[in-house]
Order: C-alpha cells, then structure tokens, then sequence
C-alpha cells in the first residue's frame, strides 16, 4: 500500500496539462476602448500568445491558454482502454488596436470538447466524397 500511494499520486498529478495565458473576464473589463493602450495591456497581461499587425497599422494580439486532464476511468486497468479519454477547456481573448496603439475591441472566445479511447472514441468518420481525378 505504501508503494502505491505515491504512484497513485504521480499519475494523478501528470495527468493534467495546461498551456498559455489564462485571461480572467475582470482583466479584459478593466481595458476601455479608446482609452487603453498597446502597452497599458501587455503591463497588465504579459506577452500575448500571438501578434499580428496589418498594413493599415492597425495591430491584433491574443491570449490563448488551454488545459486538458485526462478522465478518471482512464486509469483503471483494462477498462480504461476501453471508456478512458481527456477533457479539454479552451480560452482566447484577441484585442485589437488602431494605428496609434489605442484599444478598438475586445473579442473573447470558449470552448470545451472531449475525447475518447477505445470504445468511446467511436468508428471513423464516414468519407463523404472521394478524391476525384483529372480525365
């Protein structure tokens, strides 16, 4: 039993992974447009995941953090392989700034999906069309 604890808490512990930078709705709030700047954002935030600026000038950065944890039935044996799997959350804020620097909008996104091992991941996807080829 004393073994097993700690290995139980090793996989427990490594079972879970996350990415990014996590951006909390009270931070994005306290950004107003037309009134925050480029870099009043990234003093509050850190380096944006992305960047990327246009031709007019105009400048768009984003957030992106994502965490993934494996589902409990996953570790147990020989079952696991048949119903385990991972659920994943997904978070992206992008801002974007005029010419100047100067906030315009905020756009925020979420997502959650699953996926499965086994039995619970499902048969393939059907093909609908087959690659055609020149005559």
């Amino acid at each position: 039993m004393r073994r097993f604890l700690p290995l139980a808490l090793a996989t427990i512990i490594t079972a879970c992974a996350a990415t990014g930078v996590k951006v909390d709705p009270s931070q994005t709030a306290s950004f107003k447009p037309g009134q925050t700047t480029y870099a009043e954002v990234i003093a509050k935030l850190g380096p944006p995941t992305s960047q990327t600026q246009i031709g007019t000038g105009q400048r768009f950065i984003s957030y992106t953090y994502a965490r993934s944890a494996a589902r409990p039935e996953t570790f147990i044996p020989i079952v696991g392989a048949f119903v385990g799997g991972a659920d994943t959350q997904a978070q992206s804020v992008m801002f974007r700034f005029d010419a100047n620097g100067v906030l315009v909008d905020t756009t925020s996104s979420s997502h959650q999906m699953g996926s499965g091992t086994g039995f619970m991941a499902g048969p393939p996807a059907p093909r609908t069309a087959q690659p055609t080829t020149a005559p």
